[in-house]
């Protein structure tokens, strides 16, 4: 990276830079490594930074690149994994005290794939205990810190990944996202971030949250990147039976079709009703913006959307007590306190309540579908407020006090449930910290919002980085 721009840099950067022998890729993974040492003290994106496995196979890259073989846009290309994702014979912690000694016996898919590809995994990341928050607050490990403000959260529980990526400490990152995880995160910190459809990618390999609702995501600069990202990860697997069976585009060949004039839904219930003032104007001057580009912007409606809380919260607390309940009931004490309160919530759910909220899906896939026939993307607020600071369990909107937890994941929570894909794009500021639009597509249909957010980039230019971030002071 030396050879290249000022971090934090893309992947199109890292490929060219190889391609024209600018650098190579042992120089840009010892790069990353030195920007690991030196920051992640002040920003504690990282777990477990994996230098030795590293280094080695960006020497393996290199040698392809000398010979002219290279394996396609990853190759010699530093990754980082939330700690949540199984990477062989090393710890996947999920982040908590009760995990900190499980060592991975194997890859999951996303990484196995990753590794196929040429992407060096130079690490996993912090996130909030279990990937069971919204704000990356860590009881065990530290709380992650926002690369533009270190002060406040940067957002989860995925928020590891997003700083990393927001700092210039990796080109990419994969994250999970059960209800906003992979997109609170990219928004609060300034990256790109894809959930993809539910049954995309496969969740072998991945310590559950709430299995119906768990998606593996990725994180990045540009939707050139996740694009990349997701060529690689995307498609069925036959260990894992939520899969499907669905054929994966070329995610980059689809950012080069010719754009027509989109048509972008803009939902006022339920996602207008009580956000921040800033996140109001900003979430509108980013529809202006899409108006530029020639988007046909007009007000939609989602038929159900007010009742979808009330349908995700009993999956969501059941499907995680009932994985957590034997720790739960031996060793509470190790859990944090915010993420045992909610398994404790988790055992009032009444069967019938769950299986009332698992049964209705489909018909309210169905209706947002329907609803979504005149649109071929939604553009929506990613988060009611902006990034709080760490401390801060409440905040004050609308003249209200609202708990940081359920204000940061109301927004996207719906999309889990019904399933469908939604990239977070970078739109603004507020309070110094970044804000998020998310582009909602129909099932399966990630790359029409990639390729709006492509173009948007193309027009008004790639976000850019955060100040550069002081590395702690020593302690000691």
């Amino acid at each position: 990276m030396s050879a290249l721009a000022k971090a934090p840099w893309t992947i199109r950067d890292v490929g060219a830079a190889y391609r024209s022998g600018a650098s190579s890729p042992t120089a840009v993974v010892r790069e990353s490594l030195k920007s690991i040492a030196a920051l992640n003290g002040a920003l504690n994106c990282f777990i477990t930074v994996l230098g030795e496995s590293a280094l080695k196979a960006a020497a393996e890259s290199d040698r392809r690149f000398r010979e002219g073989n290279p394996l396609g846009p990853l190759d010699g290309v530093p990754v980082a994994v939330k700690d949540i994702i199984y990477v062989e014979g090393v710890r996947c912690t999920a982040g908590s005290k009760i995990l900190a000694g499980n060592v991975a016996q194997y890859d999951a898919p996303t990484v196995r794939k990753l590794r196929a590809a040429g992407a060096v995994i130079v690490g996993t990341t912090n996130l909030h205990e279990f990937a069971a928050g919204t704000t990356s607050v860590n009881p065990h490990y530290g709380p992650v810190r926002n690369p533009w403000d270190r002060r406040k959260i940067a957002g989860g529980s995925s928020g590891g990944s997003a700083a990393a990526v927001a700092a210039g400490l990796a080109a990419a990152a994969l994250g999970t996202d059960t209800a906003g995880s992979v997109r609170i995160p990219a928004a609060l910190c300034g990256v790109l971030g894809v959930k993809p459809t539910y049954g995309r990618v496969s969740r072998l390999g991945v310590v559950p949250l709430a299995s119906s609702l768990d998606t593996v995501g990725v994180l990045a600069r540009s939707a050139w990147d996740a694009s990349a990202v997701m060529n690689v990860i995307a498609g069925g697997d036959p260990g894992d039976m939520t899969t499907a069976n669905e054929e994966v585009p070329d995610f980059l060949a689809a950012l080069a079709a010719p754009s027509p004039r989109l048509r972008v839904g803009v939902v006022k219930d339920y996602f207008y009703d009580a956000l921040d003032p800033a996140v109001e104007e900003d979430a509108e001057a980013f529809l202006s913006r899409l108006r530029q580009m020639g988007c046909q912007v007009s007000e939609a409606r989602l038929d159900g959307i007010g009742e979808v809380y009330e349908k995700w919260v009993p999956i969501r607390r059941a499907e995680a007590t009932a994985f957590h309940l034997r720790w739960l009931e031996q060793t509470p004490e190790l859990y944090g306190d915010d993420v045992r309160r909610l398994l404790e919530q988790g055992k009032d759910v009444l069967a019938v309540d769950y299986v009332g909220a698992i049964n209705a899906r489909p018909s309210y896939m169905e209706r947002f579908a329907a609803s979504m026939k005149e649109f071929d993307v939604l553009a929506l607020p990613c988060t009611a407020i902006p990034a709080p600071e760490i401390d801060q369990l409440a905040v004050p909107l609308k003249g209200n006090k609202v708990p940081v937890y359920s204000t940061l994941n109301r927004l996207t929570l719906p999309f889990n449930y019904v399933g469908f894909p939604a990239v977070s794009v970078p739109s603004g500021f507020a309070g110094g910290t970044p804000l998020g639009v998310q582009l909602v597509g129909k099932l399966f249909d990630e790359a029409t919002p990639l390729r709006l957010a492509a173009a948007y980039e193309e027009k008004f230019g790639l976000f850019p980085g955060p100040p550069e971030v002081a590395p702690a002071a020593p302690t000691g």
